[in-house]
């Protein structure tokens, strides 16, 4: 458990799970604002995932989740997300993993990373090929950060990985049974395409 402050007399109470689903949130596509705010968005074709994550940290969010429209100018179509945000007490996390501007690895996180981190990191960032491999997102990270992923995959939960040069994180066919044994108690049921 761990108490925020916002302001002199305002707190905010992160239980441990809490706090185990975030940092799976902050390793995947969450954003945490200059002002402290945390903004959590998926696909809306996502939208059972999202709810859940919701639900889970509804105690730390301003509203419900809304829906929203964005056009992607590289692309140039219009993609669909439901997103909410959390309260303004995340300031101190935003020094932290946002030391420069830019997303990074704090050596910080690791005491928070359990089972349920790595199947909400891979929930959100990660894909399977039956039978082939699992490759987690990390490319919005620098170099340093993913090397630090990975050394964090074989301390912490025994998993050998490789580095692309894409910015993903490759799950070495020799730790997939491993990987899927730590992350399978934690699937969401609309995710379980996931998972073999």
């Amino acid at each position: 458990m761990l108490e925020l402050t916002a302001r002199k007399n305002k707190k905010l109470t992160v239980t441990d799970r809490q706090l185990n689903i975030l940092v799976g949130c902050l390793l995947g596509d969450a954003y945490i604002h200059p002002r402290g705010q945390i903004q959590i968005a998926q696909s809306s074709k996502q939208f059972s995932y999202v709810m859940w994550k919701y639900e889970e940290l509804e105690s730390l969010a301003y509203g419900l989740p809304t829906k929203v429209d964005r056009f992607d100018t590289r692309y140039g179509k219009t993609y669909s997300q439901t997103r909410f945000w959390l309260r303004q007490y995340f300031r101190c996390w935003r020094q932290i993993f946002y030391p420069k501007g830019q997303k990074i690895i704090p050596h910080e996180l690791e005491k928070y990373l359990n089972e349920l981190s790595l199947a909400v990191w891979y929930m959100d960032d990660g894909n399977y090929s039956e039978g082939r491999n699992v490759k987690i997102a990390a490319d919005g990270f620098d170099l340093e950060s993913r090397l630090k992923l990975k050394d964090l995959l074989l301390r912490k939960f025994n998993l050998n990985s490789t580095l692309h040069k894409s910015g993903k994180l490759r799950i070495s066919s020799n730790s997939l049974q491993r990987f899927f044994k730590l992350v399978k108690p934690f699937i969401h049921s609309s995710m379980t395409y996931k998972v073999p």
